[in-house]
């Protein structure tokens, strides 16, 4: 693709940070930002993993190490299969995806996430992350297993998250006449927590994984149970949730597999039963937040605690409660939310945020009499006991989240909800915390439009805690509005029709491309910071960015080829056709790619206006002085958790 460049200036050493991280009593000054992973062309083809639609960058540690997960495989076939391969040589473009399939026995299993990598050593290029043998996404190959990054261990390169089983297949003993597949498809487990470190994987596995039925002559089932590694801090221990016991309709649903078993008339066997019945989420499990201590030297994991519920039930109680650990900090505080009961001992609507200290007592930082509440969760604690959550409620007669916080060692009643956009009184914009660092900086996502009952667009924010208490202003911002105009995707332009505060011209930056397609095209690139997922203590962010590409044409569910004559060599060549408008202009699409975000004290924030309904003043200065105590006290995190119940 033949694209015009530029040069932007790249982000500077950690020296220049402390001159961009600066803060001046009375008002927060905010650094400029710049993508890191914006290449000189403008393509963040790169940084997306190889043969899938849409990316999320998920965590960054004080290394620069950046995982994420990708979702959904590009569809890139065509009717001619000898075309592939020239579709597939494409990344900057938007193609249609393979069909995600609903769970059954009678087909394989096909994976849709896939975990990546992202390594600045290599141009910030995704390479995929092989959780316990997952295949790479490819079209031809499908993966049969699904695996997440969770959590990132702040000071190394120790990764946790979950898996699904392994796929088996088992040989149908009465195949229908032609069936050209005649197996099941199971596996021994549904989600298993893993730890990587290095070259070393180890699934963690939970507390309750056998069934032992009372029916006659029923030999103790193994289901596999459920497991998922949440986060883990710097004394490699790991939190997350397991499960501890089966529900009773889970039970129920086993003793009906072992009488199918007995009954010599059906011949399904008893393994596909009880795949089944996890397909259809009858066997619901006992779900507690677990600590486990990861030991990297043995790569063994050690469980430590089951931490207990707000409540505690009664042994007659058959209900099922669930609870889950999403974050730890260095101290072993542990959030996360589980079911709750009210002070009528009533069991609410809901998952309700909970915080479990190290001395065993669990703090419900909600206040849960107030009425229109819908729940809330805890995602992130960083060293200083301060954690961060978002809490669900009515404001306007609509439901709404709002972001909190709640300092541990201050021992308050209930979490604090910051203002966002207006410091002196509370908005309706839905806004969701996602970390927070050990300078107190909170990064996460807000609604961006006024519009009420539509799907409003959202963008990352930042938000500085410390600066807050502290009695200073301007300490919520949008992160698009720290960006550098480059980053924005603007190119300086003397003929350019956008001026920023200082006057000077800019165009957006106009991709035109003559040799990739059956058809020159020219489009705008833009790009839209729309999630804040993890900061870390260097105060690098990562996210997820919506960027502006051109659609290929699909008919029949096939990409659309024609054949050319090359310009150069005369030859006849295959391309892909561009979708274009009434007036050939390429149709355009945004889809979400994963973004690294440092600040560069040499650079300034872009002071073009904001394309939102809220467009609060332009960031105007690159930042002030800042000690650099301020650098040595930075040091963890949630990410975006695309949880699993």
């Amino acid at each position: 693709m033949s694209l015009k460049t530029f040069n932007y200036k790249k982000t500077t050493l950690a020296l220049a940070l402390v001159t961009a991280w600066g803060t001046q009593a009375g008002e927060r000054q905010w650094p400029a930002y710049e993508i890191a992973n914006l290449s000189d062309t403008f393509s963040l083809a790169n940084s997306q993993l190889a043969e899938t639609r849409n990316g999320f960058a998920g965590k960054i540690n004080d290394q620069g190490v950046v995982v994420g997960i990708a979702q959904g495989i590009n569809d890139t076939s065509t009717d001619d299969d000898d075309n592939n391969n020239v579709v597939g040589e494409v990344e900057d473009v938007v193609y249609g995806t393979v069909e995600a399939l609903t769970p059954s026995t009678t087909r394989p299993f096909r994976g849709n996430n896939f975990p990546f990598e992202l390594d600045e050593s290599d141009g910030w290029k995704a390479n995929h992350a092989a959780l316990d043998g997952q295949l790479a996404p490819n079209l031809d190959a499908d993966a049969t297993t699904d695996a997440f990054y969770y959590g990132l261990k702040r000071s190394s390169d120790i990764r946790v998250g979950s898996v699904t089983g392994p796929q088996q297949k088992i040989d149908d003993p009465s195949p229908s006449e032609g069936d050209t597949d005649p197996f099941f498809y199971v596996r021994d487990f549904e989600t298993r927590a893993i730890v990587q470190a290095g070259g070393n994987e180890l699934l963690i596995p939970p507390a309750y994984t056998t069934y032992e039925s009372d029916k006659a002559n029923a030999s103790p089932l193994e289901i596999g149970g459920f497991s998922l590694a949440a986060d883990i801090n710097a004394t490699d221990m790991i939190v997350g949730y397991m499960s501890t016991g089966l529900s009773k309709g889970g039970a129920n649903a086993l003793d009906t597999c072992w009488d199918r078993e007995a009954d010599s008339a059906i011949d399904t066997p008893l393994a596909v039963c009880v795949q089944a019945a996890k397909n259809n989420n009858t066997i619901l499990y006992q779900r507690r937040a677990a600590v486990w201590q990861y030991d990297s030297a043995a790569n063994s994991a050690t469980l430590v605690k089951t931490l207990p519920l707000p409540f505690t039930p009664s042994d007659s109680d058959t209900n099922v409660y669930v609870a889950r650990g999403l974050g730890i900090n260095d101290n072993g505080i542990v959030v996360g939310e589980s079911d709750q009961r009210n002070d009528d001992g009533k069991l609410m609507s809901y998952d309700w945020a909970q915080i479990w200290t190290t001395d065993g007592n669990v703090i419900s930082p909600t206040d849960l009499k107030k009425d229109g509440l819908r729940g809330s969760t805890a995602v992130a604690i960083n060293n200083s006991n301060i954690a961060v959550g978002s809490v669900e409620r009515y404001i306007g007669g609509y439901a709404r989240t709002k972001f909190w916080v709640y300092d541990v060692d201050a021992g308050e009643d209930t979490f604090t909800e910051p203002r966002d956009f207006n410091p002196n009184a509370e908005t309706e914009f839905s806004s969701l915390a996602r970390d927070i660092n050990d300078a107190g900086l909170v990064v996460g996502n807000i609604e961006v439009d006024i519009q009420t009952g539509v799907l409003r667009r959202r963008n990352g924010f930042i938000y500085d805690y410390n600066a807050d208490q502290a009695g200073d202003s301007n300490t919520f911002v949008n992160v698009n509005s720290l960006l550098t105009c480059e980053s924005r995707g603007y190119v300086a332009d003397e003929q350019g029709a956008t001026v920023d505060g200082e006057g000077n011209r800019w165009s957006k930056y106009t991709v035109t491309d003559e040799t990739s397609f059956a058809q020159p095209i020219t489009y705008e690139v833009d790009f839209t910071v729309v999630e804040a997922n993890s900061i870390n203590d260097n105060g690098d962010i990562v996210g997820t960015a919506l960027v502006r590409l051109p659609r290929v044409k699909v008919e029949d569910g096939k990409v659309v080829t024609e054949e050319v004559t090359d310009p150069n060599t005369g030859e006849t060549v295959t391309k892909i056709v561009i979708e274009t408008d009434g007036f050939g202009k390429p149709i355009t699409d945004q889809l979400p790619r994963p973004i690294v975000l440092k600040a560069n004290g040499s650079a300034s924030s872009c002071t073009i206006p904001l394309e939102t309904a809220i467009d609060p003043k332009p960031n105007e200065r690159s930042g002030a002085s800042w000690p650099l105590a301020g650098i040595l006290a930075l040091l963890p995190l949630a990410w975006w958790r695309r949880r699993q119940a």
